[in-house]
């Protein structure tokens, strides 16, 4: 009797199932049938190349919302911004309007894009194919009330003016200019919705941050006829992490290195070539840096001036231990030391290393006897030694005077 009793109550489970999913399936065939019919006598009829008014003196509110998805792609020599999103329209078709009551209560539906009339809408500064968006694919939903909404959706590579003179530390500012290629401000009237960039669908980049968006409508006019233009701006931010470490801090690096060739000593004959090696060094980061930033000349890159800053002086690095080799090696018996140079280098002796002044006596405790002390005289190598601490003092605090104000004018100013 259980297992009879069990089998009962399945069975009843079964049959309630099957009564159920026949109703939704009468159900489903009945709004089909009311879609179906609603197409007939509103979509197939409706003609996409003429105005949804009624009147044609009137023109058509067209709504914008622009929703960014990604950056994939951000080119500072080229100066374009690859971007993925899509536009949110909305307009009123005078034409596309039914009694829900009528139609089983369908208040909306998802007709075929190519017959139902849409702007033009477009976006005027991409580098490629400048072509009003949705001409191959597109979703609308038409409301009983006769509101259309179209999310027409592409990758946008648009162009975007740098300015690179703080860079990394620099910020970028890119526009999608919008307008309707076909109707102008009599025919259609662009509107944003918000007044910036839905950015709720963004999946942010990994070398520039969003820090601000904004939206604005401005009318041109042309022979008499105005067109409405939609400006959406984007403010960018460059995550500077990667560029300080990848070139800004090997350039600082290779410049306090380069000061180094003061401290080499002559006699390990490597003076001249290590300069040498730096100075090539510096050529190589130069070209490097000029390849990754914009090739135009509305801004100069604080960063490329303060490398070329750092080349020059590298350059007079070479210079100037070539001199102080040369020194080094002069024959002082053959060509003396000038006096007024003996006089100053060993000022600077006493100052650097708190030698003795020259003339002072000293009392020989051998002899007993007081006899004047008579300097070692001065040769060309002393002088050369000198000038060498000298140089690496004097570019040494040059170095840290361009880099504090390097980073302070990319800062703050």
């Amino acid at each position: 009797m259980y297992f009879l009793g069990l089998g009962v109550r399945h069975l009843k489970g079964v049959t309630c199932g099957l009564c159920l999913l026949l109703f939704l399936g009468a159900t489903r065939g009945q709004d089909d049938h009311h879609v179906l019919r609603l197409h007939n006598d509103i979509i197939r009829n409706n003609n996409p190349n003429v105005r949804p008014v009624k009147n044609s003196s009137d023109s058509i509110t067209v709504s914008l919302e622009l929703y960014l998805l990604s950056i994939s792609n951000f080119d500072d020599v080229t100066q374009t911004v690859t971007a993925n999103g899509f536009f949110l329209v909305s307009w009123k078709d005078e034409f596309l309007t039914w009694n829900a009551s009528e139609y089983g209560g369908i208040s909306e539906i998802n007709p075929d894009y190519g017959k139902v009339w849409r702007p033009y809408i477009t976006v005027w500064n991409q580098v490629v194919d400048a072509e009003p968006l949705g001409l191959d694919f597109g979703v609308m939903k038409v409301t009983a009330e006769g509101i259309v909404t179209w999310s027409p959706g592409d990758t946008f590579k648009t162009f975007c003016q740098m300015d690179v003179t703080n860079f990394p530390l620099d910020e970028q500012e890119c526009t999608y200019e919008t307008f309707d290629w076909r109707n102008g401000l009599k025919e259609v009237d662009l509107r944003s919705t918000n007044n910036s960039i839905g950015l709720s669908l963004y999946n942010s980049n990994s070398q520039w941050d969003i820090t601000n968006t904004s939206a604005s409508r401005v009318v041109f006019g042309n022979s008499g006829k105005y067109f409405p233009w939609v400006y959406y701006k984007m403010s960018l931010k460059r995550k500077p992490s990667l560029a300080i470490l990848t070139t800004l801090l090997p350039v600082l690096v290779l410049g306090l290195v380069n000061v180094v060739v003061f401290l080499i000593p002559v006699e390990s004959g490597e003076k001249v070539s290590f300069a040498i090696t730096v100075l090539l060094s510096f050529t190589v980061s130069l070209s490097f840096v000029t390849g990754m930033l914009p090739q135009n000349g509305d801004s100069l890159p604080m960063f490329t001036i303060f490398l070329v800053g750092l080349f020059i002086m590298s350059s007079l690095y070479v210079f100037l231990t070539i001199w102080i080799v040369q020194v080094f090696h002069r024959d002082s018996a053959i060509r003396p030391v000038p006096s007024w140079m003996g006089r100053m280098t060993r000022s600077w002796e006493r100052c650097i290393f708190g030698t003795p002044a020259v003339g002072t006596e000293i009392l020989s405790l051998d002899k007993k006897s007081n006899e004047s002390w008579n300097p070692p005289p001065m040769t060309w190598k002393r002088v050369s030694r000198m000038m060498s601490r000298i140089f690496f003092f004097l570019f040494f605090m040059l170095f840290i005077i361009t880099t504090v104000g390097f980073f302070l004018k990319i800062s703050y100013f």
